[in-house]
């Protein structure tokens, strides 16, 4: 792209790779505010971009006398290429990142985001305008890019990030910033400083390598995973905050959200797993077929199927909530379980494929001789799937779900 011409079919291609660009962050957004959230920053950070770019296009402020080509897609009256939207939130979104995680001043945060919004235009536009997906009417001693582009950068960026933060304090997000939401600005940045590299602009150059690297630093500093992080309910199974998994289980737990699957194959056996030996709570101990916890914004079906695949390499499997009130505490070796833990029930003829680090074995039991075991004063298994059971025992859904499902009519 750098010393070849440009194809007829370019703006496509420009177009779709804004797109794919901008999907990391968009992602990384869902989980961390939920999917109404995400659109509503979205929408409100994208419209801002779109409009202060028709405004500097119709009267020259803040960047200078510019257009732009039909090279990034449709422009919007005319003007700006709506794709200005989905190019420009993702860059203040890493921006944002970057400042969240080193720096604690508000203010400082919002000159910061301003600051690294215009240090990703000195990579990105001289490529740009190079490629002709826009001009400066009158050129400019940078790359042809004049100096009121940059500080047109610095305004919007100021005015940007004071509408990201007022934004993300009616929204209270629950979770830290992620680092994932770099991810579109490192593609963005690394595509650019690679394009300056082969048309052998040092500066740009430079530039991008150091935005790169920091961004790389930041990510490896600060990343969590997002199912890692426990969601902390009150009694009413509201969300009040989020903690990382391994240290909120101590002997003071929280209340927190959790499920519990039984599967079962069609011969009305149920499938067991020994949770593995280093495991923090109950490790080595004999349990249902897969525990876990629900994600921020994640529903429990969706969550006990992620972790199926995850622990047993299962998929496919149609679940069904049986107890969705159940709750339990229990405590082992100091160590306190104290979750919101509906039950779900499923049934399928695979085996599973085990991931050695969640379980370290599995057997299929008949599930009366099971429902015998766990009534016995000394059993080994864990306390929930005690508890379960004997719910489950109980249940006239359970009964008439398991006969429906296995060749057992008795149960």
């Amino acid at each position: 792209m750098a010393n070849v011409p440009m194809p007829p079919w370019a703006h496509l291609a420009s177009g779709l790779n804004i797109i794919l660009f901008s999907i990391p962050t968009i992602i990384a957004a869902v989980y961390w505010l939920g999917r109404r959230d995400a659109f509503v920053l979205f929408a409100v950070l994208g419209v801002f971009a779109l409009t202060i770019e028709t405004v500097a296009i119709s009267t020259g402020f803040p960047y200078g006398h510019f257009s732009y080509s039909e090279m990034l897609g449709y422009r919007l009256f005319g003007k700006t290429p709506w794709t200005v939207m989905l190019a420009w939130t993702p860059l203040i979104l890493a921006a944002f990142v970057i400042a969240e995680k080193l720096l604690s001043s508000l203010w400082l945060k919002i000159v910061a985001i301003a600051l690294l919004l215009t240090a990703f235009d000195l990579v990105l536009d001289p490529g740009a305008v190079k490629l002709g997906f826009w001009e400066f009417s009158d050129g400019g001693w940078y790359y042809a890019v004049p100096w009121s582009n940059f500080a047109g950068w610095v305004f919007s960026g100021l005015i940007g990030a004071g509408i990201l933060h007022f934004i993300l304090g009616r929204i209270g997000p629950l979770l830290p910033a992620p680092v994932q939401m770099i991810h579109s600005g490192f593609l963005t940045l690394f595509f650019w400083t690679a394009f300056a590299a082969f048309s052998s602009m040092l500066i740009p150059v430079l530039v991008g390598l150091i935005s790169l690297i920091l961004m790389i630093v930041v990510y490896r500093a600060h990343y969590y995973s997002f199912d890692d992080m426990v969601v902390l309910v009150d009694e009413q199974n509201k969300p009040i905050a989020t903690a990382p998994k391994l240290p909120i289980h101590s002997d003071e737990t929280p209340l927190h959200r959790a499920f519990s699957v039984f599967l079962f194959n069609r011969s009305g056996q149920l499938l067991l797993q020994r949770r593995a030996e280093h495991k923090k709570t109950w490790g080595g101990i004999w349990s249902n077929s897969c525990c876990g916890h629900l994600m921020l914004h994640e529903s429990v079906l969706s969550a006990a199927k992620r972790r199926l695949k995850y622990e047993l390499g299962m998929n496919g499997i149609d679940l069904e909530v049986v107890l969705p009130e159940y709750r339990y505490r229990a405590e082992k070796d100091g160590i306190v379980e104290n979750e919101l833990c509906p039950v779900l029930v499923g049934f399928t003829n695979a085996d599973p494929e085990l991931n050695p680090d969640e379980v370290a074995d599995f057997r299929w039991v008949d599930w009366m001789d099971f429902v015998d075991q766990v009534s016995e004063p000394e059993n080994a298994f864990s306390p929930w799937a005690i508890e379960e059971t004997m719910l489950l025992e109980q249940s006239s859904e359970f009964r008439d779900l398991y006969q429906e499902n296995t060749s057992i009519r008795d149960v």
